[in-house]
């Protein structure tokens, strides 16, 4: 596609989203599409096939928007610790910020639209994982240098894994489950020990 075309698939994409945080999944139709960007319903279809690729590219974006706002606070950090606190605290905020938009979706669309809408975002869940581990590994690279020891592949995956599914954990026990704990201070203890334990 022309740069044109990429403006038109971006006007598209925006419409979409638009669309899906303030009605739902269900609002996602050609038409709706085609009425939100100004265009025709035909000229949609050079673009995007039918609204449930519509529908997938916007999750699609949704995910790499999230990553892209963590990975912009990881690479500001000057050091490890900070990289991974810096993951760790980007990674909650993003994360309630569309947990709130999630829920409002629920609340007004059907039960038959929940139940696939549901599987939607454990795709986009999937998705996530993927970028953010992608960060943590990158941010490894970056600082292996001073690393006491060197790890593996397997070895840093592991502990991207650790790390990312240690911040999921954090975020849900305190605001899903309103447990009483500090979500910043268990982010950074988090880090901390991740730190400590590669460096020292």
């Amino acid at each position: 596609m022309n740069s044109q075309d990429d403006i038109i698939r971006e006007e598209i994409l925006q419409a979409g989203l638009r669309l899906y945080r303030g009605s739902g999944p269900a609002k996602i139709t050609m038409e709706n599409v085609a009425k939100a960007t100004g265009r025709s319903r035909s000229s949609l279809y050079y673009y995007f096939k039918d609204k449930d690729e519509i529908f997938q590219a916007v999750l699609d974006r949704i995910a790499h928007d999230v990553a892209a706002e963590i990975r912009l606070a990881v690479t500001k950090a000057k050091d490890l610790n900070e990289k991974i606190i810096a993951f760790c605290t980007a990674k909650i905020k993003t994360s309630q910020e569309w947990k709130r938009i999630f829920n409002a979706i629920e609340g007004f669309i059907s039960a038959d639209e929940k139940f696939k809408h549901a599987q939607s975002l454990d795709g986009l869940h999937q998705k996530l994982i993927h970028l953010e581990r992608g960060i943590i590994m990158d941010a490894f690279s970056a600082e292996e240098q001073f690393f006491s020891s060197k790890l593996n592949y397997a070895e840093k995956d592991m502990l991207a894994f650790i790390i990312c599914s240690g911040v999921r954990g954090i975020r849900r026990e305190i605001y899903d489950y309103n447990d009483p704990h500090d979500v910043n201070i268990a982010a950074q203890l988090l880090s901390d020990m991740v730190a400590k334990w590669l460096l020292s």
